[in-house]
């Protein structure tokens, strides 16, 4: 689906992330800057954006630190609109119970590092459609976390509710919602692989301090802890979501 524009702009840093945005979605692009090493591979893009009439250009390493906004930029940076959040309707769910879509909510994860680790993680099990509360604990993608991504954000739809709790009311008339808490079941014996699912799983993920509200944790309909040697209490949120993924998701 073609993102809505935006008179706001970010910065999409990265080979991985800047090439497969000119894959997904070129035009986009509304400037583009590289340094000398990146640019002998831009040459692609930069015909591109000539066709337009849309400026590319290279630039030494000190004015693309400036234009990054940081030297964590992979050499490239493309200067896109800002992508809206889009909305759940009643068409959506409608949509996402007759597909049987899998789902990943996010509940007040903060970290935009751990957002884009996330959203590789979803774009790798093709997980298309990420849930978040309009909260102002929660992270929402911004630069880092595209960069993070990897080019996970041009496969990933980000949706916005007002509030996580009824709407996994809601989502449950139509998804089992799984959530993780280590007041959970063990994950193996895996319900996934061998007792099945009476509905499509949605993987509920919780902050990366707190947990899980208690109110999105009783509408599970299932908990889970990921086992471990117990050396440490918890995997990072990231790496939960890539267990939990494979779990639930995975080829099995």
């Amino acid at each position: 689906m073609k993102p809505s524009p935006s008179s706001k702009e970010m910065n999409v840093c990265g080979w991985q992330a800047v090439s497969t945005l000119f894959a997904r979605h070129p035009a986009e692009v509304r400037r583009l800057f590289f340094d000398a090493a990146t640019g002998k591979r831009a040459g692609e893009f930069c015909s591109q954006l000539a066709a337009q009439k849309k400026v590319y250009r290279q630039v030494d390493a000190a004015e693309l630190d400036k234009i990054a906004g940081s030297k964590l930029h992979g050499g490239i940076v493309a200067v896109i609109a800002e992508r809206p959040l889009r909305k759940v309707t009643r068409e959506v769910l409608a949509e996402w119970a007759r597909a049987k879509a899998q789902l990943l909510l996010l509940d007040r994860v903060s970290n935009a590092n751990n957002v884009g680790a996330i959203v590789r993680t979803a774009a790798f099990f093709g997980v298309q459609s990420i849930i978040v509360p309009d909260h102002p604990g929660q992270a929402v993608p911004g630069e880092a976390a595209w960069r993070v991504a990897e080019g996970g954000m041009e496969f990933v739809d980000f949706y916005r509710v007002p509030a996580l709790a009824p709407f996994c009311a809601e989502l449950k008339r139509s998804h089992y919602l799984v959530g993780t808490s280590l007041r959970g079941n063990q994950l193996s014996p895996s319900v996934a692989r061998e007792r099945g699912l009476p509905k499509p799983p949605a993987i509920i993920l919780g902050n990366e301090e707190r947990g899980m509200a208690p109110e999105i944790m009783t509408q599970c309909d299932r908990l889970v802890k990921i086992p471990g040697a117990d050396t440490v209490e918890s995997l990072n949120v990231s790496a939960a979501a890539a267990v939990l993924c494979w779990e639930f998701f995975g080829p099995h």
